[in-house]
């Protein structure tokens, strides 16, 4: 058996190399990167770093940089290589960046460990969100680190240094601001004082590019009015509620006799907003006097899942968020009964998803549908999953208080 292991540990890991070594060697990878260099060196000669960029000629549309002046310095040491050079500082830190993640996950979250079946699923797991990074040279492995980190601090009883690591973080991509609202959820009591701390953080840091760089700060702004930010990514690129209603909507274009609006795609989304945030009121305020006794880790994998679903841009990538809570729920799901019924129906869903085309009227956008976004309904589910458990859990604190009289 342990032949076994170390047999399948090895063939992983050999094809994990394989996969780097192929990024390393070839020059069309990374092209956000690709951005981020050109960037760092418009801003370093004194120019605009908010233009246009081609990295990659099978990309359709031109990328740009699209974080604050402030970032910018962050991104000064590429000015000192050559552009291959930086790529393959980039990756090694990648991979460092990954080490200390899994680091925190196991220290504070659960037990990650170097057996294959755990490395297989951080690398291919939720569409292979992790390798995905590896490829297109984002920063979200980077931007996961601090997540985490801030989210262990947090659990750790360590709200200020939280706040202000959330604050920090959310500097680049400006959504993850909302997980300071992890604090005041984990410390019913006294969290609203460090969340606002974090917020003063965050809002400060935003106003002092502008004291910093006025110039390129309104070149950033300009940047939510430009069209040519490819934002309306719809599926596997970008697997979120917004993409998924648009095309939902999309489709109904093709069927006879039915009106058609383009922004009804949007609108759906906003009552789907509407709809989930009064859920979550409701819930919260059921169970208002048992989350401060709740688990603290708990709280930071629904905060991520419901910030998955409800998030309007979800990069493929970015979904490296949900492979701790999926973790969770799959090893939860072990010491629980399965009913056979869903297995079969997961299995069904799957030989279906299968043909990318089909004569069947219907099936091809079906496929399409259920492809594309399955990492969005395997969030929806670790959500629900999430919110089972925490009733569960308040059940049992009851019970138990019932036996202590």
């Amino acid at each position: 058996m342990q032949l076994r292991a170390i047999g399948w540990w090895t063939l992983v890991l050999t094809g994990l190399s394989a996969c780097l070594y192929s990024m390393a060697v070839d020059p069309l990878s990374q092209w956000d990167f690709n951005v981020y260099y050109s960037a760092a060196h418009a801003f370093a000669a004194g120019g605009n770093p908010y233009t246009l960029v081609h990295p990659h000629p099978g990309l359709n549309g031109d990328l740009i940089f699209q974080y604050p002046p402030l970032t910018l310095y962050l991104f000064r040491w590429m000015t000192f290589f050559s552009l291959a050079t930086s790529k393959l500082i980039w990756l090694g830190a990648k991979l460092g960046a990954v080490a200390s993640l899994a680091w925190v996950w196991r220290r504070e979250f659960e037990a990650i460990d170097l057996r294959w079946p755990i490395l297989l699923f951080i690398a291919l797991g939720l569409n292979a969100s992790l390798l995905r990074d590896f490829v297109c040279g984002n920063i979200a492995t980077f931007e996961q680190l601090g997540l985490w980190f801030g989210f262990a601090l947090a659990v750790r009883q360590r709200p200020y240094a939280a706040a202000a690591v959330l604050a920090c973080v959310a500097q680049f991509k400006l959504m993850p601001a909302v997980f300071l609202a992890l604090i005041p959820l984990m410390r019913p009591r006294d969290g609203w004082k460090p969340f606002l701390v974090g917020c003063t953080i965050f809002l400060g840091l935003l106003i002092l590019n502008e004291v910093w760089s006025p110039g390129l700060t309104g070149h950033y702004l300009g940047l939510f009015s430009n069209a040519n930010l490819r934002m309306d990514d719809r599926g596997g690129n970008n697997p979120s509620s917004l993409a998924w209603f648009r095309d939902l909507i999309d489709l109904t274009s093709y069927a006879p006799g039915l009106p058609y609006n383009r922004l009804s795609g949007t609108i759906a989304y906003g009552v789907f907003l509407v709809a989930l945030t009064l859920i979550m009121i409701r819930a919260a305020w059921n169970r208002r006097a048992s989350l401060g006794r709740a688990d603290p880790r708990l709280l930071v994998y629904l905060g991520c899942a419901l910030f998955t679903v409800a998030a309007p841009r979800m990069k493929d990538y970015s979904y490296i968020l949900m492979l701790l809570p999926t973790l969770f729920v799959v090893r939860d799901l072990n010491r629980r009964a399965v009913r056979t019924d869903y297995l079969l129906l997961a299995v069904g869903l799957m030989i279906v998803a299968q043909p990318q085309q089909s004569n069947v009227p219907g099936v091809t956008d079906l496929v399409y549908m259920l492809q594309s976004y399955l990492p969005l309904y395997l969030a929806g589910g670790v959500l629900a999953y999430l919110l089972g458990v925490l009733r569960d859990a308040e059940t049992d604190v009851i019970v138990d208080a019932e036996r202590a009289h």
